[in-house]
């Protein structure tokens, strides 16, 4: 049922784009303000007690709603609320709408509001542009569609929720305890490690294996640390090395991609690519447990 209700809550999301509106995760903001200027006084508040009060109240809550809607609907309750669930933890918003927003501006000032939006200041260097560039797609991409589809695939509609919150509860506009913060940040770096590899192995797949292993293990020699340390910029380095290097250009449609923002649209070429190749296990994990 994993790979239907993925396959189904992704066409909701893909195809009704007024959905987005319900990406919404603004009360984080406001319930950790709230919890931290009445609760400080508990005893662990600013570090552990803080951290799993944090996580385990929504899964708490979704376990009393996936609860009530077996009770009322069956097996189908638990499907309904299941797509319900993804599409409200895909985003916060629709990567590919934000990337036609930057690619198809209507002016140069729009578009580079867009690309502020996106990325953030990009440096005057045409190269440390792109390169940003390519590396935010990859980025969002992993925090909008791959941790969510990931976790949800391992741990259910816990898993989502778990991500979701973990994705948003460390944004920089939250004002947290630093031991808080410190336990939250952990979590998102140990939620977002499995995802990174497995979306290196998946870009490896769908384009030039020998190039992206060969930027995976520069990347790994030239930090002089372990498989699990730092962080994701493996993911990043290997999505580097396939765009500015050309190959996204000579790889299947993608040669029909240019303009100034031919490495935005190449980027988001590659993770549609990726998306492909993970659903596809999926729907071949689903094989061969219904043949089992």
């Amino acid at each position: 049922m994993t790979i239907v209700v993925l396959l189904l809550a992704f066409a909701l999301v893909y195809f009704v784009r007024d959905l987005s509106r319900l990406h919404r995760f603004e009360w984080v903001k406001h319930a950790t303000a709230f919890c931290n200027r009445h609760c400080r006084q508990l005893p662990g508040w600013d570090g552990i007690t803080g951290f799993l009060f944090y996580l385990l109240l929504p899964l708490l809550i979704t376990a009393l709603i996936a609860m009530l809607a077996h009770q009322l609907l069956g097996t189908l309750g638990g499907f309904l609320l299941a797509v319900a669930v993804l599409v409200y933890t895909f985003g916060p918003h629709d990567l590919d709408t934000d990337i036609d927003a930057i690619i198809h501006a209507d002016s140069d000032v729009d578009q580079a509001a867009a690309m502020r939006a996106l990325l953030g200041d990009c440096p005057s260097d045409d190269d440390d542009c792109m390169a940003l560039a390519i590396e935010g797609v990859f980025r969002e991409s992993l925090q909008r569609w791959f941790g969510t589809i990931f976790w949800f695939a391992v741990l259910g509609i816990y898993g989502a929720i778990l991500y979701r919150m973990a994705d948003r509860i460390t944004e920089p506009d939250l004002d947290l305890p630093t031991g808080q913060r410190a336990l939250l940040m952990r979590l998102r770096q140990v939620l977002d490690w499995p995802v990174a590899q497995l979306m290196t192995l998946a870009l490896a797949i769908a384009t030039d294996f020998d190039s992206v292993l060969k930027a995976w293990r520069q990347y790994h020699q030239e930090q002089g640390h372990g498989l699990f340390d730092g962080n994701n910029d493996f993911l990043y380095a290997a999505a580097r090395q396939i765009v500015l290097s050309g190959q996204a250009a000579r790889d299947g449609y993608a040669d029909q991609i240019t303009g100034p923002m031919a490495c935005l649209r190449q980027a988001m070429d590659l993770v549609w690519r990726m998306l492909g190749v993970w659903l596809t296990v999926l729907a071949l994990l689903l094989l061969i447990d219904l043949l089992a």
